[in-house]
């Protein structure tokens, strides 16, 4: 029988100051935020941050490894070790599988909110944490994306044409997430909700079909 580890106090402290940080650093920026401000966010003592992350430079790499972990945990299996030779018709299967999970995520998700303001924070001053991020996040998934879309396709996975049409798919799907605002007002709902969310999927699953057959190679 296993039993599961009750979570320490430090660990619930730790994981607290995460979230604060997480939520403050997209909110306002690195710079602007204080660990006096993210302390008191978290209902911690000031000096966690520098026992649980050896200070705020810590605390931001730690947001970093968190957003990372979250977003690995709903690509799904397709990311997850060797990938395995698909057939053209499997790999749009993937890919609209992915789609439709990433997708839904990103545009009911709270959390997704969380972690998008953080990420664009971090892309729009490149530093220690986006190259961070992009070297074991960004780079590897848009990588096993262009392999998949290349065996959907019948192109080179490192062609330009591939690299750019998969930045493509996945840039409409962010989107979802940072024009929310714009895209409820012009759609007049007032919520995404699981009905809006199947409108969206079946739009960026219409979407990913004519980017493939745009580009599958004779």
């Amino acid at each position: 029988m296993n039993i599961e580890k009750p979570i320490s106090g430090a660990e619930i402290t730790r994981k607290a100051l995460v979230e604060a940080a997480l939520r403050l650093f997209g909110e306002k920026g690195y710079e602007a935020v204080s660990t006096r401000e993210i302390a008191d966010h978290a209902a911690a003592n000031i000096g966690s941050i520098a026992y649980h992350f050896g200070g705020k430079p810590g605390l931001r790499l730690a947001c970093a490894d968190y957003v990372m972990g979250r977003i690995r945990s709903f690509i799904g299996p397709a990311f997850a070790g060797p990938l395995p030779k698909l057939s053209p018709a499997e790999a749009v299967s993937v890919l609209e599988w992915q789609v439709e999970q990433f997708g839904r995520f990103v545009a009911t998700s709270g959390e997704a909110k969380l972690l998008a303001t953080f990420i664009l924070r971090e892309v729009m001053q490149p530093g220690e944490v986006f190259q961070t991020v992009y070297s074991q996040l960004f780079k590897p998934v848009h990588e096993r994306m262009c392999e998949i879309f290349a065996m959907a396709t019948g192109q080179d996975a490192e062609a330009e044409e591939v690299r750019l049409a998969t930045f493509c798919m996945l840039g409409q799907t962010i989107y979802f997430r940072i024009g929310r605002p714009a895209i409820m007002q012009r759609m007049n709902w007032e919520d995404i909700r699981e009905e809006e969310a199947d409108k969206i999927v079946a739009v960026l699953k219409t979407n990913l079909r004519g980017l493939i057959a745009a580009y599958k190679k004779d």
